[in-house]
């Protein structure tokens, strides 16, 4: 959604954009008309223009697609999403565990992936240098500058964004007063967001049944840890699934909601239209009972999402029992702090020139990365050929 949502704003501003993607895949279905697709094969070459400047969500050097040709001469850009866009791991059921950047992940680090360990801070430093890496919140970066044991001093802070805002569509559409709360969530359902979804949907289940309010919990999305959702239901607690809403009628959707749970661009989404939005944070193992909640616009350092396991999580201020009875007091006011807050930090207009900003001051090169030896690992080619047969 990001990505694509960048793509649509530069193409309104006359930029020649396109998006690289599978065919079949989310961004090139959903894809505004201006914005060109260049379709990715796994088994054949394709082919980046000249003077483009090629954008990445970062990930390790040696990850980058392979199929991608791109000449020397080109621009390269990297936005870093999670600290674990960094992070050698492991194939296999260790993967999860290392991408939590704790003590099972650095016994490797320091062991059999040493290698493509410093390759991974050799690769920060480097586009760091070259001012051509831009990172989502503070949390992201105080987060890798503990895992990789590096310093980043002058960060490129690039808030989240979701679109430009007029007026608070939530308050305009009238508040729900029914006998129902409606709470939602949207998003795929990952490693690193199952279990602070099933810890709310307990923690919902549990406040209805002991207050005797009927909840509501709407559960949209997918993946690979669908079998694992919460699936408690009662007299007073009911959930209802959903695989999969277009992005055009997200809005429409979120509309429905009393409350939204939710990260990264979602949360945005909900806060954008003035849907009173509890901003979650994110862990790939059980969430501890101390969790407290974040209102959207309790948020610091722009992050959408912290990890919960780490010396630089900030806890939030609020149980379960403590936002409802919030949302109750004054739905109003809440909405407008809320859209408020994504008014003023979070809007895809300010966003987007910070980015083009970052752009013009890069001066990395796809030749840099091949020059410094980044773009191989030894592990990873024999993994990979052992995987092939």
């Amino acid at each position: 959604m990001m990505f694509m949502r960048l793509a649509s704003y530069l193409g309104n501003q006359k930029y020649d954009v396109a998006l690289v993607d599978y065919i079949d895949g989310d961004m090139a279905k959903n894809k505004d008309e201006n914005v060109d697709l260049i379709p990715y094969f796994d088994d054949d070459e394709v082919l980046i223009p000249t003077n483009s400047i090629l954008i990445f969500q970062t990930m390790t050097p040696w990850s980058l697609y392979p199929s991608l040709k791109v000449q020397d001469s080109i621009n390269i850009f990297f936005i870093t999403t999670l600290p674990a866009n960094f992070y050698p791991v492991l194939p296999g059921f260790l993967r999860n565990i290392m991408y939590e950047g704790g003590i099972v992940a650095k016994l490797f680090w320091n062991t059999l992936l040493l290698n493509e360990y410093n390759k991974s801070k050799q690769f920060l430093k480097l586009i760091e240098e070259k001012n051509s890496h831009a990172i989502l919140d503070s949390d992201i970066v105080c987060n890798l500058m503990k895992s990789l044991n590096t310093k980043i001093t002058n960060p490129k802070l690039l808030p989240l964004f979701s679109q430009d805002v007029k007026e608070n569509e939530f308050l305009k559409k009238g508040i729900n007063d029914s006998n129902i709360l409606n709470i939602g969530w949207v998003g795929r359902l990952a490693d690193f967001k199952i279990n602070i979804l099933n810890h709310t949907m307990q923690n919902a289940f549990e406040y209805a049944n002991s207050e005797k309010e009927k909840i509501n919990f709407v559960v949209v999305g997918d993946g690979e840890y669908a079998d694992q959702l919460f699936a408690k239901e009662s007299e007073y607690f009911s959930i209802t699934k959903i695989s999969y809403v277009k992005p055009s009628e997200l809005n429409s959707f979120m509309l429905t909601l009393d409350i939204l749970f939710a990260m990264g661009t979602t949360a945005l989404d909900g806060a954008k239209l003035g849907v009173p939005t509890v901003r979650l944070d994110y862990s790939y193992s059980q969430i501890p009972k101390n969790y407290k909640y974040k209102f959207f616009h309790e948020v610091r350092g722009y992050s959408m999402g912290e990890k919960m396991d780490s010396d630089c999580f900030v806890n939030g201020l609020h149980d379960f029992r403590d936002l409802i009875n919030i949302f109750h007091q004054d739905k109003k006011q809440l909405s407008e702090l809320g859209f408020d807050f994504y008014k003023s930090h979070h809007s895809i207009d300010s966003s987007s020139n910070l980015l083009l900003n970052y752009i013009q001051e890069s001066s990395l090169r796809w030749s840099d990365l091949i020059d410094n030896n980044l773009m191989n690992s030894l592990f990873y080619d024999v993994w990979k050929k052992f995987r092939s047969k």
